[in-house]
């Protein structure tokens, strides 16, 4: 068996502000172990359960938080970018069988959640794939989907489960915490969240044979951004339609061609050396 696990931090045990997010934040040093110890713990239970290979993903910000030394050593690592498939890069490169979205949030238009967002948050306001708002996992899901990969495990806010759960309704998934707002939340101690994520884990192989890949057609992207001016130059171009003064749409030829676009739409600036 071989397994893909995308880690991001926002859905981490003891994660609830910018501080934990990023290399300025007086505890991201901490939120960085949070978050390698939560994708080792997941790794060795897909381990423990049989997998003879397990691919983690760096998902978050730079994608260079995970520590490596504190991980199995018989896993493999993505790290960095920019990279075509973003937060599943490499999900195509044999058969999986299964994905773990370990540590994920809720997307930009959720009411809460801990520090919810999609891709960006600081650019999008919105992204719809085929007319439907969607959150991270629901971008994903079916990119995974298209490389024949179920989703089987998730684990973030109570929020992030909830919302996940309401298009992938079987996914076993583990809550190592609880959103009040948007940076503010009630949470398990480090020790039992890793516990929770390696039982969770470990429950979605054993039934493995019962999860299905999300599958799409034809994905039309709408890409609503928080100012005018990236709809505008991205009209410019002849890959796009302008729908208003902040969105775009893209007809995508399948969800790789999609999460291309997406990643040379939030990566690429002019003065990228």
């Amino acid at each position: 068996m071989r397994f893909y696990i995308s880690v991001d931090i926002e859905g981490i045990v003891g994660v609830v502000s910018r501080d934990h997010t990023g290399v300025e934040g007086f505890e991201y040093q901490a939120a960085r172990i949070w978050m390698t110890d939560t994708a080792a713990a997941a790794a060795q239970a897909a381990l423990d359960s049989g997998a003879h290979e397990v691919v983690l993903s760096d998902s978050h910000g730079s994608m260079q938080n995970l520590i490596l030394e504190r991980l199995p050593p018989g896993v493999q690592l993505v790290r960095s970018k920019p990279r075509p498939l973003g937060m599943l890069q490499g999900i195509d490169e044999g058969r999986f069988d299964g994905a773990m979205f370990v540590g994920w949030h809720t997307g930009a238009t959720h009411n809460s959640g801990i520090l919810g967002h999609t891709m960006r948050s600081l650019v999008l306001r919105e992204l719809r794939l085929n007319g439907r708002s969607v959150s991270e996992a629901g971008f994903y899901a079916p990119l995974a989907g298209q490389f024949g990969v179920p989703v089987i495990m998730i684990s973030g806010d109570d929020q992030f489960v909830a919302e996940t759960r309401s298009f992938l309704p079987d996914v076993e998934a583990a809550t190592v915490k609880w959103a009040y707002g948007h940076t503010s939340a009630r949470t398990l101690m480090p020790a039992a969240a890793h516990a929770l994520v390696a039982d969770a884990a470990k429950r979605a192989i054993a039934r493995l044979k019962g999860f299905k890949p999300t599958r799409l057609e034809k994905p039309v992207l709408e890409v609503a951004f928080k100012h005018r001016l990236p709809a505008e130059f991205w009209a410019l171009t002849k890959w796009v339609e302008r729908l208003d003064a902040y969105t775009i749409r893209y007809q995508a030829d399948d969800m790789a061609d999609a999460s291309r676009f997406m990643v040379f739409l939030l990566g690429y600036a002019p003065t990228v050396s």
